[in-house]
């Protein structure tokens, strides 16, 4: 299974930036180690120069005089002056200058006003070399000037700078290698998460498995995209098995209804009503079929119904199993109900907890026998509602919140088989448990579920 173009073609994008992005960075980062070290070497040299220059400085004879510098201009190729004049000028006052005939001259005195100290000043020869000069005054406006060239200097900085040039180049073309290398290494998971949702979003297959390990940030996203194929196929999975087990449980009732209905409209075609009390009957039967239809229905929305739906407020549950005692009390004929409920509250949606409570009371009336009492209890944290009926045996009791489940006893019984499995959606959806829990004595049946108690809120604080 091959990426597309456009896909190939981001990635290659992708590694390409990063490959530039480091070897702008490493160019920058030698450009500035370059310049620095270029600008310390100039400056070293120049000082070695400066140096130099300092330590041909004309010194005091015996009797503190200077050396004379006369013979300059009297006798530029006098042997006496030769030590002193290699690089020597004398400049006088008038603008004259004085120096060996040999001497590649300064053009002009490389000084902003009268020399009154010793200064260090560049210059530059007749034949264009650039110099750097040592003016010293002697006395009577008179400078003398040693000069010394700057040739091995800037043939130094010159090759210095070259093989900066060359050692920045290769190594940001080694940076930028050794970072596409890197990022086309890197990117191998994220190269196979991509190819594995292309797969996934051409077949929609979510059991596909995602090859990709590791620690890292690449390995997170693997695991963080298998466990969200896994809950949506989880998802997909039991949406199919709702929909099968609705079309199931939806061909008896609509079977008998149209068979009803049928046997109505023959007889009425035919010109042959049915006997009163035949018709009457069937028309029972119909009224009855289409309650238990409409509460089926009912119950599939509730049993569908996305948990994001659910509202998120401040849940007092004992109110809720008042208005649910009330509700079942008022349906449950000669059953009575003995409610010890302590307040307490939860976040949630009342509508589903009041239909969790509802249930449970409609079932626990359903199997208890008349004139029974019906126990409910409850403490922060808990709720249980405890019937006198035959119980539930232990080898049936972890099906019993499945969809459509109905004991052998209970075959026979009104109802769908939804109720327990709307009561167990609820409690999950709300962070809960539910479970059948074995009476103290031994007799009926006993519920018990189980919910996060709200947590203290201080003055203000909102929920949520």
């Amino acid at each position: 299974m091959k990426p597309t173009g456009k896909a190939k073609e981001r990635r290659l994008l992708l590694r390409r930036r990063i490959a530039l992005t480091t070897g702008l960075i490493v160019a920058t980062a030698i450009l500035a180690v370059s310049a620095i070290a270029w600008l310390v070497t100039d400056d070293n040299l120049r000082g070695e120069v400066d140096q130099a220059l300092l330590t041909r400085l004309p010194q005091p004879g015996r009797r503190g005089q200077l050396p004379k510098f006369d013979g300059l201009c009297t006798n530029p190729d006098s042997q006496p002056l030769q030590r002193f004049t290699e690089g020597v000028e004398l400049f006088n006052p008038d603008g004259s200058v004085c120096a060996p005939s040999s001497l590649d001259k300064v053009v002009k005195l490389p000084a902003d006003g009268a020399v009154t100290a010793p200064a260090l000043r560049d210059g530059v020869t007749v034949s264009g070399v650039k110099v750097r000069v040592l003016l010293y005054p002697i006395g009577n406006g008179r400078v003398v000037a040693v000069s010394r060239p700057l040739t091995d200097i800037d043939n130094a900085l010159n090759q210095l700078r070259n093989a900066l040039i060359v050692t920045a180049l290769l190594s940001v073309a080694l940076a930028g290698t050794v970072a596409l290398l890197l990022t086309r290494a890197a990117l191998v998971p994220v190269e196979r998460l991509t190819e594995t949702v292309e797969h996934i979003a051409r077949t929609e297959d979510l059991e596909t498995p995602v090859d990709v390990t590791g620690r890292d940030e690449a390995g997170r996203l693997g695991r963080a995209f298998t466990a969200m194929t896994a809950a949506l196929s989880d998802s997909r999975r039991r949406q199919r098995d709702l929909v099968a087990d609705a079309a199931h449980e939806l061909r008896t009732p609509l079977t008998s209804l149209r068979t009803n209905v049928e046997l109505l409209a023959r007889s009425e075609q035919r010109g042959r009503p049915l006997p009163d009390g035949h018709r009457a009957k069937i028309m029972a039967s119909l009224q009855s079929q289409t309650v238990e239809f409409s509460a089926l229905v009912e119950e599939l929305v509730m049993l569908a119904r996305d948990e994001r739906e659910l509202s998120r407020v401040e849940v007092d549950v004992d109110d809720v199993l008042a208005r649910a005692v009330r509700r079942a009390g008022s349906r449950a004929g000669g059953h009575r109900f003995d409610v010890e409920v302590a307040p307490w509250q939860v976040i949630g949606d009342p509508p589903s907890l009041e239909r969790l409570a509802l249930n449970l009371l409609d079932n626990a009336v359903k199997f208890s026998p008349s004139g029974s009492t019906i126990e409910v209890r409850s403490a922060p944290g808990w709720l249980t509602i405890r019937d006198q009926g035959p119980g539930i045996p232990a080898e049936h009791r972890e099906h019993v919140f499945d969809r459509f489940w109905r004991s052998p006893e209970a075959r026979g019984m009104p109802g769908s088989g939804l109720g327990l499995a709307i009561v167990a959606n609820t409690v999950t959806a709300h962070g809960g448990t539910v479970e059948i829990v074995e009476p103290p004595d031994g007799r009926g049946c006993c519920v018990r579920v189980e919910l996060p108690v709200r947590p203290a809120a201080r003055d203000g604080q909102e929920i949520g």
